[in-house]
């Protein structure tokens, strides 16, 4: 399966050839996760459940349990993400100020260990 590529806070992408460009496999996972942790939950009115709205949460005290707990939830319900392995998320503070969430899961599409890093 594919989809439109789209950048994070941008427009779609655009291919070589001045088309809509397209992303498959783990490309496309990765956007997927992407596009899940920073929209806003209740977003989405025909999926209220959708989205961590990380975003929301920069300026604010950081709680890395919550953190935690809230993008395993997510990525629970990611079809791209081989639910049957396991998925491991390292909440950070490398300086004041910062947050390092770091994930690590196994692509359902290609079986392999996927890194997935965010800072702010």
């Amino acid at each position: 399966m594919s989809t439109l590529s789209h950048t994070m806070g941008g427009d779609l992408d655009l291919s070589a050839t001045g088309g809509v460009a397209i992303v498959t496999g783990a490309d496309q996972t990765r956007r997927a996760l992407l596009r899940r942790l920073c929209t806003n939950a209740g977003a989405y009115i025909w999926q209220p459940d959708y989205g961590a709205g990380l975003p929301a949460r920069v300026g604010t005290v950081m709680d890395e349990a919550g953190i935690r707990a809230l993008v395993l939830e997510q990525v629970q319900d990611e079809a791209g993400v081989d639910q049957t392995q396991p998925v491991t998320v390292t909440v950070t503070s490398p300086k004041t100020g910062a947050c390092l969430l770091a994930i690590s899961y196994t692509d359902a599409t290609t079986g392999a260990v996927q890194e997935l890093a965010l800072t702010t």
